[in-house]
């Protein structure tokens, strides 16, 4: 009996140990500058999606796969970001044209503009900015994907150009 309930331990144990740690269901992560603007959707699964948005193909919609060990460092990475408390906006108002980067981990969400914010935010988008060069991008024709509500930085309104007469 002794011997079963050992076994019966080091079984579950061992089953507990081979889980994911999972912290989220659904994120979101948006990088947008002049040269680029990307959506990527990642959830439980090795595919992470890619929507550009500075596209005028028809499919702009694309997935690539995750490998374990880049699993795992995603996941580890996205577990380890602190979101404010209520959906949060940190901008830069010295710079105009700066990188935008936008995170929605279930129902929290967090915008960052021109370097301000948290820094492991930062950190994180640099790493995926690795990443995502070594990935080659598969595109998809359904677009069946929902990608989750993100914050959007508040556009400042141009002045209209006046013509002189």
């Amino acid at each position: 009996m002794k011997k079963l309930f050992i076994i019966t331990l080091v079984i579950l144990s061992y089953s507990c140990s081979e889980k994911e740690k999972k912290c989220f269901e659904n994120f979101t992560y948006m990088q947008s500058n002049l040269k680029s603007s990307y959506l990527l959707k990642i959830n439980s699964s090795d595919t992470v999606y890619y929507l550009n948005r500075y596209s005028y193909e028809l499919n702009d919609l694309y997935y690539f796969l995750l490998i374990k060990s880049e699993k795992e460092k995603l996941n580890n990475l996205i577990c380890k970001l602190k979101f404010p408390i209520n959906d949060s906006l940190f901008l830069n108002d010295n710079i105009t044209d700066g990188t935008t980067l936008n995170f929605s981990m279930d129902n929290k969400r967090l915008s960052l503009h021109g370097g301000e914010g948290p820094k492991e935010f930062w950190k994180f988008a640099k790493w995926m900015d690795n990443l995502m060069t070594s990935k080659q991008l598969k595109a998809i024709k359904n677009r069946a994907i929902k990608f989750d509500k993100i914050l959007e930085i508040p556009i400042r309104k141009v002045p209209p150009i006046i013509k002189k007469l």
